[in-house]
């Protein structure tokens, strides 16, 4: 963090201000917060702003420092409001680089990179030649983290050097660090290794902490197979972070040393230490800004630790047999899946605040998870419980629409076995290396099944796709291989169940399920023939789901289609636009050599689907087409509550992305995910109006069902912990109970499939979306002709939060 120093018209407040930093020094994090916002509220009262904006930055420096990243922010920005008040850019400066800090520790790469650019552009005078070397190591990690490690390198060197001139020994350690840190995130353990000596050499010589180098150092022997240096270095680290005064200690400190210990084969104690880290890691979690990406990124970054919870603990099942290591792994498991989504959900939206009673429960939980690490008794486990029950009650009362609350990760199975209905099955994937896991849940109990590695179930559900797709003829071979390897081990008295939820991970996300194939020689079928296949976000959110208030909707059928792409159709009274069309934005990242010219074909079999669907639905409908297939007409309709929303219309991807940082084992990389648009008619100026997911999470829907039925409607990237993002996620995040999307290109045609999925939804017959789309698809099958193939009818699924 970066600390200002007091301003000359704060020379009353400068002691205080002195003070409160010497306790920041000594790590009296808790301390220095307090006293630093005391000489801010002093400053406020005085009308001195300079003032009142260095002790706020420090404040928030204090509480980056405990991990209260919500409190942290509010004080950096605040800190920021008040230098820009006062016309200072370079000091405004220093609160941005803290911002940087903040959103690269939660994983929010973009906005981490916005805030320290601007840093860099504003900072001059006596704060440039303070702080540029600090700068200049943080700028540094920001690009290693985007995969630019040219000029990660170049900054680390600069930074580093920049410390050495001006004799700052912990800034040149904390480079040297950073910089072995950033290489050997990229495996680069060669590079790393001289960097981390180096930054241990200096604090070791010099009397400065030690914690952070051992930690590095031993994942770094751990990366290189020493596991009993790794082992002694990781042991030291963790008893110094336990042992440092008012500091929770870092979650992955001990993951990194449960890592080691699974490595060894101390199965026990990987658990003991992998343990610890999720427990710890879930405050880091829940302390997380509210910002979606931050906390899409926090699912990434903590998929791991989850990971290998499960894998230490399910090979110490296989070892033991003993069931609850069963409901331990699925709860772990089930925990990360969705966790954003369920906070979008839970939240009502993400604009809304949680109460502050929510962060001084969380202070609370803070603290006694760090006693109870430091003095381990029955008194203070027992205080930690009644802390986090505590912050689950302040979570539950923040929930919308007056929820009952939401469902403890302990309660997950006895819960999932209670909701399921006697014909219905839960199947839970996990995929990892070494080993993948399935865990399947049933009236009758909870099981745990070893899968293959993850790389061999993702070279299998490629095949079969591929196959799919393609309408290979080996397809029905390629099904059938990869249903064995999926739901082989598990026995018929759970796979007979007619009801299928799949709450799936990574890959399997592509998958289309509804097309394996069970059964052997003349008895092989598709699932979808005896099974209704549901996808959930997670069990988890399927569980608060359950618990929930029905919102009610009008039984209205909501059609948006044959939307007015180009100025030349001659329903269009747009106005052809005079900059470049919107359209060349829209295609440019998958779509080379389409220039500014370029325009979206007419899905001329668009009006037919929605009026054959309207007619199929035999109740009220709404039909926008043309002109009125814009936003402001689907958001004027949207306020009826209609039970069905179906768009026939293009869905394409932006050339605008979002980064999200991924963690894998010890590596860390940026990944962009290509931003998925609903494409509507032109507007007045001619220009395409599009949807996007972050506009969508916003509305407040009600509808039993959103369709999106054109071409890889249900297609984004997908990340660890988090699963399938894009449009998909943000109907379920708006309050649809269930989505109907498609994996991949499909033909512009009259909607056959749709027009018998709402002829099985509507009145008289009123199933729920994955009965009548399961019912769809079997007519599919038995029609015949091009129909009848599983490219056409298993390009769809259900998702559903309920």
């Amino acid at each position: 963090m970066r600390h200002a120093e007091a301003p000359p018209s704060g020379k009353p407040l400068a002691g205080q201000l002195r003070a409160a930093r010497a306790l920041f020094t000594a790590r009296r994090y808790s301390e220095a917060a307090e006293s630093f916002l005391a000489v801010a509220a002093k400053a406020r009262a005085a009308h001195d702003i300079d003032m009142a904006a260095v002790a706020t930055g420090n404040a928030g420096g204090c509480e980056f420092a405990l991990h209260q990243y919500q409190s942290a922010l509010q004080s950096f920005l605040e800190a920021h409001h008040l230098t820009e008040m006062a016309g200072d850019a370079s000091k405004a400066a220093a609160q941005e680089a803290n911002l940087a800090s903040l959103y690269s520790e939660m994983g929010e790469l973009e906005s981490a990179v916005h805030w320290m650019e601007n840093s860099l552009e504003h900072i001059s005078g006596l704060e440039r030649r303070q702080h540029l070397p600090a700068l200049q190591i943080q700028m540094a990690v920001l690009r290693a983290q985007q995969g630019r490690m040219a000029d990660a390198d170049r900054l680390f060197r600069q930074g580093i050097e920049g410390a050495d001139a001006a004799g700052d020994l912990e800034l040149y350690a904390l480079g040297c660090n950073r910089m072995g840190e950033a290489f050997l995130l990229r495996g680069d353990t060669e590079r790393a290794e001289p960097a981390l000596l180096e930054a241990f050499r200096v604090r070791k010589l010099h009397g400065l902490p030690l914690d952070t180098s051992y930690h590095r150092l031993g994942r770094l022997r751990l990366a290189q197979g020493d596991l009993v240096s790794a082992s002694n270095l990781l042991d030291r680290a963790v008893e110094l972070a336990v042992h440092a005064k008012n500091q929770m200690p870092a979650w992955d400190i001990y993951y990194s040393r449960g890592l080691v210990r699974l490595r060894q084969g101390r199965l026990g104690a990987a658990l003991d230490d992998l343990r610890i880290a999720i427990r710890l890691a879930n405050v880091w979690r829940w302390s997380a800004p509210a910002a979606e990406t931050a906390r899409v990124s926090v699912e990434s970054k903590l998929d791991p630790v989850y990971s290998a919870l499960v894998e230490a603990a399910g090979r110490q099942y296989l070892e033991t047999g003993d069931p609850a290591l069963v409901r331990e792994t699925f709860s772990a498991a089930e925990e990360n899946h969705a966790a954003s989504l369920r906070a979008l959900v839970s939240t009502g939206h993400a604009a809304k605040d949680l109460p502050p009673a929510y962060w001084g429960s969380l202070a609370k939980l803070q603290r006694a998870e760090t006693a109870a690490l430091a003095s381990p008794s029955a008194v203070s486990r027992q205080t930690v419980e009644l802390a986090r029950a505590e912050l689950a009650r302040n979570e539950a009362a923040a929930a919308a629409d007056g929820e009952n609350g939401a469902v403890a990760p302990q309660d997950l199975p006895r819960l999932a076995q209670a909701a399921l209905p006697p014909d219905a099955a839960l199947f839970s994937f996990h995929l990892g290396d070494p080993d993948s896991w399935l865990w399947t849940v049933d009236p009758t109990g909870i099981t745990l099944y070893r899968l293959p590695a993850r790389t061999e179930i993702d070279a299998w559900a490629e095949r079969f796709s591929h196959a799919i797709r393609e309408n290979d003829p080996d397809l029905t071979a390629a099904g059938a291989s990869l249903f064995g390897r999926l739901f082989g081990q598990v026995p018929s008295r759970v796979t007979r169940h007619r009801r299928w939820f799949l709450s799936l991970d990574q890959a399997l996300f592509d998958v289309p399920m509804a097309a394996l194939v069970e059964g052997h020689g003349a008895a092989q079928a598709y699932l979808a023939e005896h099974h209704v296949i549901q996808v959930i976000p997670g069990a988890r959110l399927w569980l608060d789901s359950v618990s929930r208030r029905r919102r009610r909707f009008e039984p209205t059928f909501l059609g948006i289609g044959d939307a007015i792409y180009n100025t030349a159709d001659p329903r269009s009274h747009a106005v052809p636009s005079t900059r470049p069309s919107s359209l060349f934005n829209l295609f440019a990242a998958d779509r080379p050599g389409v220039g500014a010219a370029s325009i979206l074909p007419r899905l001329v079999a668009s009006a037919p689907e929605l009026a054959a669907c309207a007619r199929a639905w035999q109740g009220r409908h709404t039909l926008l087409e043309g002109e009125d297939a814009s936003r402001g007409r689907l958001v004027e309709e949207l306020r009826h509550n209609p039970a069905v929303i179906h768009f026939a219309t293009h869905f394409v991807t932006s050339g605008q992305s979002s980064s999200y940082l991924t963690f894998e084992g010890s590596q860390t990389r940026s990944q962009d995910g290509a931003v998925a648009l609903i494409a509507l008619s032109l507007n007045q100026a001619g220009e395409t109006e599009t949807l996007t997911a972050p506009e969508i999470t916003q509305w407040p829907v009600a509808a039993e069902l959103v369709t999106l039925s054109g071409c890889r409607s249900a297609g984004s990237v997908t990340l660890p912990g988090a699963g399938l993002l894009g449009l998909t996620r943000a109907w379920l995040a708006a309050g649809a109970r269930s989505v109907v999307g498609s994996l991949w290109d499909m033909p512009d045609e009259s909607g056959a499939l749709f027009t018998a999925l709402y002829r099985n939804l509507s009145p008289p017959r009123s199933t729920d979306p994955a009965s009548a789309l399961d019912s769809a698809q079997r007519e599919m099958i038995r029609a015949g002709g091009w129909q009848s193939q599983p490219r056409y009818w298993g390009a769809y699924f259900v998702v559903a939060n309920e």
